[in-house]
């Protein structure tokens, strides 16, 4: 990632938790989640997000899929944004930022999906919505 003067023009919206919960409900949102592999705070993810730590990014965001919308979330909103410029740049829809991550949507009481967190990686492609 380089950051230039380009980098720091790009705006990233944050996303409050019940706007994501509702657009989740309307439309087929991709949610990635980049936490670390080895995050222990808070296990839990939004269902349906798929996890790619930003150190693997770099390398992997081609197997995300450009014919979605997607919103970047992380624990508590500070790596997220970096992760929304670097796809905007490289020219992927993404809606924003989840403003103050699993964190705060937790402590909204918005459904989550308890998973443990693999030291694999899995595909980022994702599944469509039923």
């Amino acid at each position: 990632m380089t950051v230039d003067k380009e980098w720091q023009k790009i705006k990233v919206n944050k996303i409050p938790p019940q706007q994501l919960k509702d657009l989740l409900e309307k439309e087929d949102v991709y949610i990635l989640d980049v936490r670390p592999l080895d995050f222990r705070i808070n296990t839990s993810f939004i269902k349906g997000s798929l996890h790619c730590p930003l150190v693997y990014l770099a390398d992997r965001y081609r197997e995300i899929p450009k014919d979605r919308q997607i919103v970047v979330t992380d624990y508590a909103m500070k790596q997220s944004p970096v992760v929304a410029k670097f796809l905007l740049q490289k020219g992927y829809s993404v809606v924003g930022a989840l403003k103050g991550g699993v964190e705060r949507w937790d402590s909204e009481n918005l459904p989550l999906e308890h998973r443990v967190p693999t030291q694999k990686v899995g595909s980022l492609s994702g599944m469509k919505k039923k």
